[in-house]
């Protein structure tokens, strides 16, 4: 995986329907990466610590097209967009070795599931709102009826039983003329 001096960056992945996000979290210099049909390898020298040589080949669980494979550099990581050579399943993992790599982790902020993925083919989702903003001759004046906020209301304000934490107000509990009461002794 690694050769004497050098050690794995830490990676990331995800993946969606048809392509895999290959993250390496470190910012480095001197950079050299291969993708083939098969592994990914990747060589890098830390850019704060010149002692610091990263190397790592991931081989994956499927094949991938190595001649569309993009990539770009963010300056605090680089990130490789390798498209599946066939769109379908989830992949349960991004290599084949049978034991769990210590510097590979999932990167859930660019993950999609499988379900996710078809809930996208199937509706236009503008997150939180849903289709709210896509419903068509829709009324915008009585979108939000439900919440029956009148403007004539004369309601009592809510916070006109909150008691006071103003020193006046003590003084009016103490005595009339500012004398404290005498409390009975326990």
């Amino acid at each position: 995986m690694s050769t004497a001096g050098s050690i794995p960056p830490p990676v990331s992945w995800a993946q969606r329907n048809d392509l895999v996000y290959v993250i390496i979290d470190v910012e480095c210099k001197d950079i050299e990466h291969k993708v083939t049909e098969n592994s990914f390898t990747f060589k890098g020298i830390n850019a704060l610590d010149a002692s610091k040589k990263y190397e790592v080949t991931l081989n994956f669980l499927h094949s991938v097209d190595p001649e569309k494979v993009t990539n770009k550099n963010i300056g605090r990581c680089l990130e490789f967009t390798i498209p599946k050579k066939e769109s379908g399943p989830f992949w349960p993992t991004l290599t084949t070795d049978k034991t769990k790599l210590h510097f590979l982790k999932a990167n859930f902020a660019k993950w999609r599931d499988e379900s996710d993925d078809e809930d996208a083919a199937d509706s236009k989702d503008n997150g939180m709102f849903g289709n709210f903003l896509n419903n068509q001759g829709g009324d915008w004046n009585n979108k939000f009826d439900d919440f029956n906020v009148d403007d004539d209301d004369d309601e009592e304000d809510s916070d006109d039983n909150i008691p006071s934490l103003s020193q006046t107000d003590e003084d009016d509990e103490t005595g009339a003329e500012g004398d404290k009461q005498k409390k009975p002794a326990v």
